[in-house]
């Protein structure tokens, strides 16, 4: 067979055709896993964000931790703050200097949680971070309350599964900003 005024056996037609075809094959394949990883990174996106139900009546207030997102937050890091400043301490004690600080004169029972680092928090998973039920005759006012609990925030950094870093700032949530990512 001539082609260009060259010489050339059907045996290395044949090969140079497998090459090309297979070339095509791999650029195909390679942009495919570029396209499913990314959507994977968007599918599998944590959200936390935080939920509060309140009963001013029975002077009953509940704050949970929610992950909004599709895929699972690995926590890197939980800190509370009172004030803007931070409060030190193991585990749930932070929760319960904070209530201190906020709550001085007032009686009251109080269940706290925290999410420990490491910690992977399931899509669709709710953790109550503190509940807390006031006591006495004088139970205190919501409005008394709401500006108690705008003293306090929460800081979590946390990450996707895909090492994408996110940041969940209780005072964000109030400003109602949108989430952003670190990236």
């Amino acid at each position: 067979m001539t082609i260009l005024g060259l010489s050339v056996e059907w045996s290395v037609m044949i090969g140079i055709s497998s090459v090309v075809i297979a070339s095509c094959a791999l650029i195909f394949s390679i942009k495919q896993f570029s396209l499913a990883r990314k959507h994977n990174r968007l599918s599998f996106r944590p959200h936390l964000s935080t939920w509060t139900h309140r009963d001013v009546d029975k002077g009953f207030y509940h704050i949970e931790l929610v992950n909004n997102g599709l895929g699972p937050a690995v926590i890197e890091s939980f800190l509370v703050k009172i004030d803007g400043k931070g409060i030190s301490g193991e585990g749930t004690e932070p929760i319960e200097k904070g209530l201190k600080i906020l709550f001085p004169n007032l009686a009251y029972k109080s269940n706290q949680s925290f999410v420990a680092e490491g910690y992977s928090m399931a899509a669709k998973e709710r953790c109550t971070i503190v509940a807390i039920q006031f006591t006495g005759p004088q139970l205190p006012s919501g409005e008394f309350i709401e500006h108690a609990f705008n003293r306090g925030s929460l800081e979590i950094s946390y990450k996707s599964f895909y090492e994408e870093p996110f940041h969940l700032s209780t005072d964000d949530e109030k400003a109602n900003k949108p989430l952003q990512s670190k990236r």
